[in-house]
């Protein structure tokens, strides 16, 4: 279970609270509501309401860690609220429903927020949008909680996968999938992986001359200590808490933000100085400045991205990096142009359920189902089967897909496939990947 200090918890205190967040639970709020009403991504949601409440670093982090504890235990907290309070939260307004799912996750799951204050604020929260009766429900409910809410969960059976995915408060058919490809034990694993706090790292940006030397001077200044992978060099993990996003070294384009598992893929991919590498699925441009990196430079990379939005950001994100000589095309990658053909590499960084990236997402798995898994896979065959043809005599394609035990990890099986790179998040291997290298046939 998390933790968090009481001293933090408390500070800024629903004390005059208006109906816009003004501390750390009302920003989580918010975020709960746009993440379940308006359909917004959780971090995006963070982002912005964060920057309009101008919380300092200290309260974001609180923020989010409200924010996403939540999500990602919301099926347990509701069948724990129903149990105890005898009212179903589907019943309830989304207001006072998000807030007892806030209150009800400090009580249960988050260590030392004294109960008064998981009690007192979230009451606060509601007269300020529901009136006092809100305030009166939502008190009842939590006090209920208090009482009794950390024994029911401890009784809560774990014999099968469907009481496993209750307890871990997943849906049945991810603890399903993964019990189908793996065993029990192993789904029980990586759903527990999915409800830590989710690893902090990034990769320095060897590009850019004295990088490595101005990342570990400003992080040693925040007197944050850096971990280290033998099988992931440039990789750098956060032994703290930092805002990756907020560093000078971010800003800059020392560092870019990327799990150790996604640092593995280029290497997987095994580029060149002198080779013609295409990034079919380039966006946001991680896995392309590090293949940019191995190269030595940017000549040779072509970058696909058809989002022209995020094909824009694209190119900021690869200026910042020091890339240079690389060429971005903003189009569909179905669209590749016929003379975009002979490449030494492709890399199919494909679109996918993402579901090894669950642990920092918090709202993923309520989001994707099994019809998005299969969709998916049949794009990332479609895509394998496209830019196969692409590739050059002796050349290599590496289709990597951020997940495991899905019908995805089988999307390159009509190919031979020289190797298979699986990552696990509860074996510590950063997020969950699999990545298959093709060899070209011709």
């Amino acid at each position: 279970m998390a933790a968090w200090s009481a001293d933090a918890a408390d500070r800024g205190d629903a004390a005059g609270m208006t109906k816009r967040p003004v501390n750390a639970r009302g920003v989580a709020l918010e975020v709960l509501l746009r993440t379940e009403q308006g359909g917004a991504w959780a971090d995006r949601a963070l982002t912005a309401e964060a920057a309009k409440a101008q919380l300092d670093g200290r309260d974001r982090g609180f923020a989010a860690q409200l924010a996403a504890g939540t999500i990602k235990a919301q099926r347990l907290l509701d069948a724990m609220v129903h149990a105890l309070g005898a009212r179903d939260p589907a019943a309830l307004d989304a207001e006072t429903r998000s807030i007892v799912r806030l209150g009800a996750y400090q009580l249960v799951l988050l260590d030392r927020v004294p109960p008064h204050a998981a009690v007192s604020t979230s009451v606060d929260l509601a007269i300020a949008r529901r009136g006092k009766g809100g305030g009166g429900l939502v008190n009842a409910l939590l006090r209920r909680v208090a009482e009794g809410g950390r024994a029911w969960i401890d009784a809560l059976p774990d014999a099968t996968l469907q009481e496993a995915a209750l307890r871990r408060s997943y849906p049945d058919w991810i603890a399903e999938t993964w019990g189908a490809a793996f065993d029990g034990e192993i789904a029980r694993g990586l759903m527990d992986a999915g409800n830590e706090t989710p690893e902090v790292a990034f990769r320095i940006s060897t590009l850019r001359e004295g990088a490595e030397e101005r990342v570990e001077g400003e992080f040693a200044r925040l007197g944050v200590e850096l971990g280290l992978d033998s099988l992931a060099p440039s990789a750098r993990v956060v032994e703290g808490a930092v805002d990756l996003a907020a560093t000078h070294a971010f800003t800059a384009g020392d560092l870019v933000p990327m799990s150790r598992s996604a640092q593995r893929i280029a290497p997987l991919l095994g580029p060149e100085p002198g080779m013609r590498v295409l990034d079919a699925c380039a966006a946001p441009g991680g896995k392309s400045g590090h293949i940019a990196a191995l190269l030595g430079g940017g000549d040779g990379l072509v970058c696909v991205e058809r989002d022209e939005a995020r094909a824009r950001q694209l190119v900021d994100a690869l200026e910042r990096q020091g890339v240079v000589g690389h060429r971005v095309l903003p189009i569909d990658v179905f669209a590749l142009p016929p003379e975009e053909t002979g490449f030494d590499r492709i890399l199919i960084d494909a679109p996918c359920s993402g579901l090894g990236t669950i642990g920092s997402r918090p709202d993923l798995r309520w989001r994707r189902t099994p019809a998005d898994v299969e969709r998916l896979a049949a794009l990332q065959r479609g895509l394998v089967d496209f830019l196969v043809p692409r590739l050059a005599p002796g050349g290599v394609l590496v289709l990597a897909i951020c997940a495991v035990g899905t019908a995805e990890s089988a999307s390159a099986a009509a190919y031979p496939v020289e190797q298979t790179l699986v990552l696990r998040p509860d074996l510590g291997e950063g997020e969950g990947f699999v990545a298959s290298r093709l060899a070209a046939t011709s």
